[in-house]
């Protein structure tokens, strides 16, 4: 059996403790340096956190003290149902309910008090808007009326300057007028017609225009033969044809012909412009008035018949007096302004197919005559 040697087996032994014992404590060392770091940063961590902010915990008291009152209200809500008292709860309800109808009335109340002064406020607003144009308007007449004033002050300064100015007239004399009695015309007496327009006097032969009317219209007919068919009767359209542009007048009126409804001949008498006798001429014992028409009038045969317009009611009364004056009844008839004097046309001449001849009538009362005099 060889033999070891024992020096070379120590020197080998503390060589790897040695290299141990080296390795341990590099271990060491970097164990440590290690932990250091992690310490360091643990420190700093823990120093960053803990770090005291004040606006935070005041934060965390209010919400704190909220979770506090939650709590409360759950202890109020979350009561043993033994401890209940249920009449004094019926109590509270009904004490509340009234305290809530109460209220819901009063709201109500309030609410119709609001409307009406709202509606208050409307017509107050609009009784203000009246006033206010009234106010206007009465400034407004007001001042036209102080104007008026003014003008009517000085027309009247001027006016009593003039009647200052103005020599004394003899006032005319009193006008006499008969006071009316309407009553119909003497037995047999006759019209005499006149009209009073324009402020004249236009005396009207009528019988005269009457028969030359009938005597042309009858002269028409038998010259253009328009009654040879007397089925068809005599023809209305051909009849206008040369009726109506026949002329005819006198001192005082022009005529004109027409036919009325297609079935009569008529005449329409116009004033002829200034042709009528003035008040000068009525009083004038030589003028044509006096002399041709009047004197040629028998006054127990005739009676006038005075037909006035609104323009001519001055020359009536002085032209009544005269014909009063000369012992003739008369009367009149007020006519509009527009009123044209118009006359049939003697003769029986009727347009068109004859027409049927109507039943006899039963013998009517005798007719009271007319109120034409007055």
């Amino acid at each position: 059996m060889k033999r070891i040697r024992r020096g070379d087996d120590d020197d080998g032994g503390l060589d790897s403790l040695l290299d141990t014992m080296t390795n341990v404590v590099g271990i060491l060392v970097l164990v440590l340096i290690v932990t250091q770091m992690s310490v360091a940063d643990v420190v700093s961590r823990i120093t960053a956190e803990n770090t005291i902010d004040e606006e935070a915990i005041e934060e965390l008291q209010q919400q704190l003290q909220i979770k506090k009152a939650e709590e409360d209200d759950l202890e109020k809500i979350l009561v043993d149902p033994l401890d209940i008292d249920a009449e004094r709860q019926r109590e509270e309800l009904q004490k509340k309910k009234e305290l809530l109808d109460r209220r819901k009335k009063l709201l109500e109340d309030k609410k119709k008090q609001k409307n009406q002064y709202a509606l208050k406020i409307e017509d107050d607003s609009k009784r203000a808007e009246e006033n206010r144009k009234k106010i206007a308007d009465t400034e407004e007449k007001r001042t036209e009326l102080q104007t008026l004033i003014t003008s009517s002050l000085e027309e009247k300064a001027k006016l009593e300057a003039m009647l200052d100015k103005t020599p004394n007239v003899k006032a005319p004399a009193d006008i006499e007028i008969s006071i009316p009695n309407p009553r119909p015309a003497p037995p047999g007496a006759k019209q005499f017609m006149l009209i009073c327009t324009e402020n004249r006097v236009y005396p009207v032969n009528i019988e005269m225009f009457r028969k030359v009317a009938e005597e042309k219209a009858k002269a028409i007919i038998t010259r253009f033969n328009l009654n040879r068919d007397p089925a068809a009767g005599i023809d209305p359209a051909k009849f206008k044809q040369y009726y109506e542009q026949l002329k005819e007048q006198d001192d005082f009126f022009d005529v004109e012909y027409y036919v009325q409804d297609d079935r009569w001949p008529r005449i329409r008498l116009i004033p002829r412009e200034g042709r009528g006798a003035t008040d000068k001429e009525l009083l004038n014992p030589r003028s044509r008035i006096r002399t041709k028409w009047l004197a040629a009038v028998d006054p127990t045969k005739y009676y006038a018949r005075f037909y006035v317009l609104p323009d001519s009611y001055d020359i009536y009364v002085k032209a009544r007096r005269l014909f009063g004056d000369s012992g003739m009844l008369a009367g009149w008839d007020p006519q509009s302004a527009d009123w044209i004097l118009t006359s049939h046309v003697p003769g029986g001449i009727e347009l068109g197919p004859p027409r049927p001849k109507p039943p006899p009538a039963p013998p009517a009362p005798p007719r009271k005559p007319a109120n034409v005099i007055d």
